[in-house]
């Protein structure tokens, strides 16, 4: 009888493969983007805190701009009110 072995990572090889996912994550991601972009669509992203859409052409449309709504000073305790049910 022929007895299979599992092969098993160690804890180094684990830990060492873990920490390529942000980097993977980040290729896939700008990868997807160009993509999106040469097929000719519409891509929308947040560039210093505004929305913007990247069309194909290279155009860039700032599509909302940020506001401040509340200035809010550390440590004060804010109370979020219920609209239409939800919390």
């Amino acid at each position: 009888m022929v007895t299979v072995r599992s092969k098993q990572l160690s804890d180094a090889a684990i830990e060492k493969l873990e920490n390529q996912i942000p980097k993977m994550a980040a290729a896939a991601t700008r990868l997807a983007y160009y993509r999106a972009v040469a097929a000719g669509h519409t891509v929308v992203t947040v560039e210093q805190n505004r929305i913007v859409a990247t069309h194909a052409d290279g155009q860039v449309e700032v599509l909302v701009e940020p506001r401040s709504r509340h200035r809010v000073q550390k440590g004060q305790v804010l109370t979020v009110r219920k609209i239409d049910g939800r919390a």
